[in-house]
């Protein structure tokens, strides 16, 4: 009688004590553990069942701004709006607004691109400590120094050898402190800003850049960035042209792309040639007065990519951040929608991608 009276107390005892471990076989949740009841979540998820969002079967793709993220990439879009971004172009419209010597701030986006490419400097040649007599047989004493002279000398299209052969020579080119960060939602890749980068992005990256306009020595623009953190991609592009080598508002050349139309004749989405046949617009955003040749009356108000107003008309852009078209000129360009205004009124037009002078 005794021995099972002891058997059934060592039987419920054990009994107790798996109770108290769990009855999932895991052995370590415990109430309050908040690590444990994360990861059943995550298995819930991952196993099929509704996520947070309500959506069977799928897990859940959202992410912080900055975070690393899951494998499934979030919506660029919503990431650029809790950041308060704006398209890098967007930044020299609204250049009045984010000066550096201001204390003023925002959030800049794009696509970096390569380094901007700047003239080699120049070495200035040293006082030579001795004249330098034509009869270089009969020196009286030794050659005169060289100093930086001799680099000029040795160097490929250095301004000493120009100055005697009087031949013209390319200017070598070298990278300078900047890159181009590429406005990657109009202008297909011709719309860019100068940022001093450094190590914290490399090319091809898409980014958000938190900081401030400043102005260099040569009194050139460049965005100083304070905060850098990676974007998702962008949505890729719909146009048939390819993007220019780096931003530039210089005027390429080259022919007719074909299916080509006048403005005159043109539809939505076309690629159009034209002339100007006004004056250049006298505000950014004026638009460009075009037809089909010069003499013929305006069909149409071009703006160009980026031509936009600034905000209570403070404009600081540069000159080489414009576009310079000429009268009696031919040029083509790729169109968005046309919006007609009534017969007796040209319609409005916006180019999706950089004026080519036709050849």
């Amino acid at each position: 009688m005794v021995r099972s009276a002891l058997a059934l107390v060592v039987c419920i005892a054990c009994q107790g004590q798996v109770s108290s471990t769990g009855a999932t076989g895991g052995g370590s949740a415990r109430p309050g553990d908040s690590g444990a009841l994360a990861d059943s979540a995550e298995v819930a998820v991952d196993g099929g069942e509704a996520d947070a969002h309500g959506r069977p079967g799928e897990p859940d793709t959202t992410e912080s701004p900055g975070s690393p993220g899951p494998p499934g990439l979030p919506d660029p879009g919503r990431v650029i709006v809790e950041l308060g971004a704006i398209p890098a172009w967007q930044a020299v419209v609204d250049r009045a607004q984010l000066l550096g010597r201001r204390g003023q701030h925002g959030v800049v986006y794009g696509r970096v691109g390569p380094a901007l490419l700047v003239p080699a400097p120049v070495p200035v040649p040293q006082t030579p400590a001795a004249p330098v007599t034509s009869d270089a047989g009969a020196g009286a004493g030794p050659p005169p120094s060289t100093g930086s002279g001799a680099t000029l000398h040795a160097g490929s299209g250095s301004a000493a050898a120009a100055a005697g052969s009087g031949s013209a020579v390319a200017t070598e080119l070298v990278k300078s402190p900047y890159v181009w960060l590429i406005d990657d939602t109009e202008g297909n890749g011709t719309l860019g800003i100068r940022i001093a980068l450094g190590d914290k992005a490399r090319e091809g990256d898409r980014i958000a850049a938190g900081g401030a306009w400043q102005l260099d020595a040569e009194r050139r623009w460049f965005w100083k960035p304070d905060t850098v953190q990676p974007l998702p991609p962008a949505p890729a592009s719909d146009l048939k042209e390819a993007p220019p080598p780096a931003p530039t508002h210089a005027i390429a050349s080259g022919d007719l792309p074909g299916g080509a139309r006048t403005i005159g004749v043109a539809r939505d989405g076309d690629a159009v040639y034209f002339q100007i046949v006004g004056p250049s617009p006298t505000t950014d955003g004026d638009g460009w007065q075009v037809a089909d040749q010069l003499g013929s009356p305006a069909v149409a108000l071009m703006n160009l990519p980026g031509e936009r107003a600034s905000y209570g008309g403070q404009d600081l852009r540069a000159p080489d951040e414009r576009w310079q078209l000429r009268r009696g000129q031919t040029y083509w360009v790729r169109i968005g929608k046309l919006r007609k205004r009534g017969a007796d009124k040209p319609a409005l037009v916006n180019a999706r991608t950089a004026p080519i002078r036709v050849l």
